[in-house]
């Protein structure tokens, strides 16, 4: 199923921004973008407690690096009347050229899951130097556990000459349809790393709706001075 839309775009002097309105009939959306960044996969989901989400892709198309990536969303009801606004930073910080980063956008106020039809997505980004690509994942493993919880371990090596601070590492989930399940974020053990040094992760999926939907996942990383070898 496929999102219409109709695209917009808003030139500011500070920041670069783009604006769409999309259909909620179906699922997916087709990928749209300005300048350097592309939004692909967008998928409205709802998490174990019931409340919706606004999930999706991010992808550098362009010769810049992004940084202070904001996607905000403005849900609307029947005839487009504003239900509420939401906004959330992607999940990489920075996005280096032919890069992709995730966004999870909560969806706060349940009363309003029903309601909603279409909404106005918009993304804000600064442009920042090149981040050094010095983190490498050397391995990872997977497991559904018998309570239906679902694990991701791996190790990340620090390939720089300076310590990877704040390391983090971010799964994208797929079902067997390659559809877009979920998004979640743990950090490395250290999240220090130092140089020529390996550091374990383990990331919880805790939402069983998301758990057993689970057939693929695609692993990043980063920290605050480096991000990841490709």
């Amino acid at each position: 199923m496929n999102f219409g839309f109709l695209l917009f775009i808003v030139v500011m002097t500070s920041f670069s921004s783009s604006i769409l309105l999309l259909s909620l009939s179906d699922r997916f959306a087709s990928s749209y973008g300005v300048k350097d960044l592309e939004l692909t996969n967008v998928t409205l989901t709802q998490d174990q407690s019931k409340y919706k989400h606004l999930v999706g892709l991010v992808n550098n198309i362009g010769n810049n690096t992004a940084n202070q990536i904001i996607i905000s969303a403005n849900f609307l009801g029947e005839g487009n009347i504003s239900l509420g606004n939401f906004s959330k930073q992607t999940e990489l910080i920075s996005l280096n050229p032919n890069e992709i980063t995730p966004f999870d956008i909560l969806i706060f106020d349940k009363k309003n899951n029903e309601k909603i039809k279409n909404f106005k997505a918009d993304i804000k980004y600064n442009l920042t130097d090149h981040k050094d690509k010095k983190l490498d994942i050397v391995a990872n493993n997977s497991r559904l556990d018998m309570t239906g919880f679902f694990f991701i371990n791996g190790k990340i090596k620090n390939s720089g000459d300076t310590y990877s601070n704040n390391t983090n590492v971010i799964s994208i989930l797929y079902d067997k349809n390659k559809e877009l399940v979920g998004v979640w974020k743990a950090q490395t053990e250290p999240y220090d790393i130092p140089p020529s040094t390996t550091a374990s992760f383990t990331i919880p999926i805790t939402d069983k709706t998301q758990s057993f939907r689970i057939s693929s996942f695609t692993l990043l990383t980063e920290s605050n001075n480096y991000s990841e070898l490709k």
